[in-house]
Formats: structure tokens, C-alpha cells, sequence
């Protein structure tokens, strides 16, 4: 079969890899459609922990069953569309046992730890399929990142009427942005570009700012009053914003970080007392991924808006590369390895 293979760091080349048979309890998948992210731009570079050399990247895919093997597979079917979790929890640590498989000790991740879904077939884990069959490829492909965007605002206990403010207005912001907005939240979306607040006011932004002309502070508290907003979301990993949002969110209010940084951040002991702050991180999503398909599945039009370029499987690596030098650009990029839209 053909597989796009990242050979060393920013080379990446359609190659003939080996099928595989699934075992017990897994399925042969046709990839559909891929969505490329950040993490795979930093897998693509060798910048990544998880970069490896030879890979082939690709988390965030639909397909349709292909092949079951023996055992329980959940009740798929050959020819299913399936919107596929990437994850693969160990279910033995203390994270997993208490529930929070999203941040296993052991966690490996489809497409970084191990092969991904740019090729024409995965071989995955049953369970991890979760069927999509009233979806397009492309809706289906993007429940991997609504999740994580509806597990940063399960993280942050977001209800309706609260005041949201999220802090960047990339693909995991823009996510952040509709579930919240789903629930009833009024939501601030922030960003450099205006062209990524345009799509997050179409995905529900009350009122969006450019921090590049506006005053955030000075904007927020136009907006909701001095009390501060109830949940500041950060999806930027920026020291400077994650400080910042413990300054703007209200007396007793949280901050959720699901923006990732190697940077250390000072925040001012005093408020977390003052304020009695609640402040959590967020990783991938912790049984939510059904969730994420059913909110997707109501707000269609709105998350079509959040891709920004399509390319054929033949052009993957120019896919790859625009993602990775005009971030700017790509708000979220598919790959499209199969036929079936």
C-alpha cells in the first residue's frame, strides 16, 4: 500500500509500505480524509519528543472499515465511516484507573508514537472507532480536534451564561469557541489574525479582539464588567497570556491551559488565595470523543468554515509544507486519501 513517509526531519515522500492483517479485537481501515495539525508539523520537522524517523504521521482521519479481524469488534461493519480516537492508553496507572485515560502515564498516540493515517490503511483498535455514518469524511475527520477543544471547556466546568474568554483562535481556540458556545456560554475569542476571528465568530464568538491593536485587558473588561470573565481558556501556550489570564478571570473563576509550552510561567502567588483560582490543564479528551461527533454533527456548516485548504493524497507533501511555513494560512489543512466525500 502507499504511505506518506516523513523519511528525516522535513522530508516526506509517498512510498510502498507492507500491508498488515488486524489481530483480535482490531480492524483494517481505508483512510477517508486527514486533518494535519500542529503536532504534525513539529513530527514533520523533528522538533517533536515523539519525532521518529522513519513515520508516518496523521491523528486526526475518518475512514471506512475495511477488514475486521477476529474477536469483538464492537459491531462494525465493512464499509462503516468511522471517526477514529487516536489514543492508546495503557488502562493500568493511577491516571487511567481513576478515569483519565487522556493523560495515561504510558500514553501512546496514533500517528506520533506510532504509524498514522496517511497512507491508504491503518490497522486500529476496535474501540477506538466511533461510527459517522451521518457525517461527511470531512466532518468525521474533524471530531479529533473538537474534542480536545470540548475537553478544555469540560476542564473548565463552562455552563450557560458563563463569560468565556479564549486566548488564540487556532484550531483547538476555534474548537474551544463552539463548545462553549454550545452551551449557552457568551465567548470572547482572541487572536493576531484577523482572519482566524472572522471563523471564530462564525463558530460562536460574542465579540472577538485582535490583541496586535486592541488593549485585551482594557477590551475584556469593556465586555463583561469589572468582575472578570468565569473561565479563561488558553489555547496559545504563551507564558505572557497564561499570566495574563490569571489576571483577567473573576474571583473565584478558573483558568484552563490547553495551549502546550516548554516556557516556565511567574504567576503571582497572591491571586491564586486572592482569587481563590482554579487553574487546570487540559489534554486530549477524556471520553468525550462521542460528544465531539454529535457536536460537530449540529453545527455542520459552522465547522466546514474551520478548514482552509484541501489538498489529494498526491500532494500531501505540499500540504505538510504550507501547514508548516504559513501557519498564518492554514487554519486547519485536509488531506484527502480515499474517494468517498
Amino acid at each position: 500500500m502507499k504511505a506518506a513517509v516523513t523519511y528525516q526531519p522535513g522530508r516526506l515522500e509517498i512510498r510502498d509500505v507492507p500491508e498488515q492483517d488486524p489481530g483480535d479485537g482490531e480492524v483494517r481501515l481505508a483512510t477517508e480524509v486527514v486533518g494535519i495539525c500542529g503536532s504534525d508539523v513539529h513530527l514533520f520537522r523533528g522538533d517533536h519528543p515523539y519525532s521518529r524517523f522513519p513515520g508516518v504521521q496523521g491523528h486526526e482521519f475518518s475512514a471506512r472499515v475495511a477488514q475486521l479481524g477476529l474477536g469483538d469488534t464492537g459491531g462494525l461493519g465493512v464499509g462503516d465511516l468511522v471517526a477514529v480516537e487516536p489514543l492508546l492508553p495503557c488502562r493500568q496507572c493511577l491516571a487511567c484507573r481513576r478515569g483519565h485515560p487522556n493523560c495515561c502515564r504510558q500514553l501512546a498516540v496514533i500517528g506520533a508514537h506510532t504509524d498514522g493515517a496517511l497512507a491508504e490503511q491503518i490497522i486500529v483498535p476496535a474501540a477506538n472507532c466511533f461510527p459517522a455514518s451521518g457525517l461527511s469524511a470531512e466532518l468525521a475527520a474533524l471530531a479529533e480536534p473538537t474534542s480536545i477543544g470540548l475537553q478544555a471547556v469540560n476542564r473548565g466546568g463552562v455552563m450557560a451564561g458563563d463569560q468565556v474568554v479564549v486566548l488564540g483562535a487556532g484550531a483547538i481556540g476555534q474548537t474551544a469557541t463552539l463548545a462553549a458556545a454550545d452551551r449557552g456560554a457568551r465567548v470572547l475569542a482572541v487572536d493576531l489574525l484577523p482572519n482566524r476571528l472572522a471563523i471564530a465568530a462564525e463558530l460562536g464568538a460574542e465579540r472577538t479582539v485582535n490583541s496586535a491593536t486592541t488593549d485585551l485587558a482594557d477590551a475584556v473588561n469593556d465586555w463583561v464588567g469589572i468582575d472578570g470573565p468565569t473561565v479563561v481558556i488558553d489555547a496559545t501556550g504563551l507564558p505572557a497570556l497564561i499570566r495574563l489570564a490569571a489576571e483577567l478571570v473573576a474571583h473565584s473563576g478558573t483558568v484552563v491551559i490547553v495551549g502546550i509550552t516548554t516556557r516556565d510561567v511567574s504567576l503571582p502567588v497572591a491571586d491564586f488565595t486572592r482569587k481563590e483560582l482554579n487553574i487546570h490543564g487540559s489534554r486530549n479528551n477524556a471520553g468525550l470523543f462521542g460528544e465531539a461527533i454529535d457536536l460537530v454533527s449540529r453545527h455542520r456548516e459552522q465547522a466546514l468554515k474551520m478548514i482552509s485548504h484541501r489538498f489529494g493524497f498526491e500532494d500531501v507533501g505540499q500540504a505538510m509544507q504550507l501547514a508548516a511555513d504559513h501557519p498564518d494560512e492554514a487554519a486547519k489543512v485536509l488531506v484527502t486519501v480515499g474517494g468517498i466525500q
